[in-house]
């Protein structure tokens, strides 16, 4: 594969956050080689961001927008790290009156919010190699909480230390957690009955500078 971006958010990011042109025709594009220590990033997401039921594929919560932001922490020797310092989730339901956004969507639970539970994230690329990881706050596991007034509040936790996935490189650099229980699975720590026991996260995102240019390879 071609050199590698350096890059993955926490994170988020992703819940998430990230400059020259790769080539002087790649006018859409920067070169991640180019992108400094410090510099700001956001995060766009491809298609839906949807929590799956443990089946990995009964969809439990449907948001049709990630945004986080963020900033780079490392780029060089084949690793690029940020922090993710906020990771939100929203989708097509009415306006939730705590933060602003609009609701995500549900079949089973009703219209939901989505919420980050231990920011900043912290995602990372790993070399060599294709994979990413994405921790909480101080390195521990992610935490996020999904709300309704159907089932109120259940918060979950990564099963594993960290959320991990692939990445792609092409014009554009796309990160996407692998949707099992090995990759994004989570587990409920805090909730009622009706709160589903477990979820996987089903998504793709890329980075971008603060400008709108995404971030890819030549």
């Amino acid at each position: 594969m071609y050199k590698k971006l350096i890059l993955s958010c926490m994170a988020v990011a992703a819940f998430a956050a990230f400059v020259l042109p790769a080539t002087a025709s790649a006018a859409t594009a920067t070169d991640p080689e180019h992108v400094k220590v410090g510099a700001s990033i956001t995060s766009k997401n491809t298609g839906n961001a949807i929590f799956m039921r443990t089946d990995g594929v009964t969809p439990e919560v449907t948001c049709s927008t990630i945004h986080a932001t963020g900033s780079v922490t490392k780029n060089s020797e084949g690793v690029f790290s940020a922090t993710i310092s906020t990771f939100n989730f929203s989708g097509t339901a009415p306006l939730n009156p705590h933060n602003g956004l609009n609701e995500c969507t549900s079949s089973s639970i009703g219209s939901s919010f989505i919420t980050v539970a231990n920011l900043p994230l912290t995602i990372t690329t790993v070399a060599p190699g294709d994979n990413f990881y994405l921790f909480g706050k101080n390195g521990g596991k992610v935490k996020f909480i999904i709300g309704s007034t159907v089932i109120g509040e259940c918060e979950y936790e990564a099963t594993n230390p960290a959320i991990s996935g692939t990445y792609t490189t092409s014009v554009t650099t796309v990160f996407t957690p692998s949707n099992t229980q090995a990759g994004s699975g989570s587990k409920l720590i805090r909730g009622g009955f009706f709160c589903p026991t477990s979820a996987q996260l089903f998504m793709s995102f890329n980075f971008q500078t603060t400008n709108g240019v995404e971030i890819g390879i030549s």
